[in-house]
C-alpha cells in the first residue's frame, strides 16, 4: 500500500495539471476573453454598454481572422 504523503504529493501533481491543462485549454479557445472585455469596460469606459457575448465572440473571431490569407 504507498505511503499517504505519496497518494496526496500525486493528487496534488494532478490537480495542479489539470489546472494548467483547463488554463491552455480555454485561453486558447477564448473562453476568458468575454470577461477580460467586461472588465476592461467597466474599468476604462464606465459609461459604455458593453457587447453581448455572441456580438463579442462573432468581433473577435473576425478580428482574429479576417486578414488571414493563408493555409498554414
Amino acid at each position: 500500500m504507498p505511503d499517504r504523503s505519496v497518494v496526496e504529493m500525486t493528487r496534488r501533481a494532478l490537480a495542479g495539471f489539470c489546472a494548467r491543462l483547463r488554463d491552455v485549454v480555454s485561453g486558447a479557445w477564448g473562453l476568458r476573453a468575454y470577461e477580460q472585455y467586461l472588465r476592461h469596460l467597466r474599468a476604462h469606459h464606465p459609461g459604455t454598454q458593453p457587447m453581448s457575448r455572441e456580438a463579442f465572440f462573432r468581433s473577435d473571431q473576425a478580428a482574429r481572422w479576417e486578414g488571414v490569407r493563408r493555409c498554414c
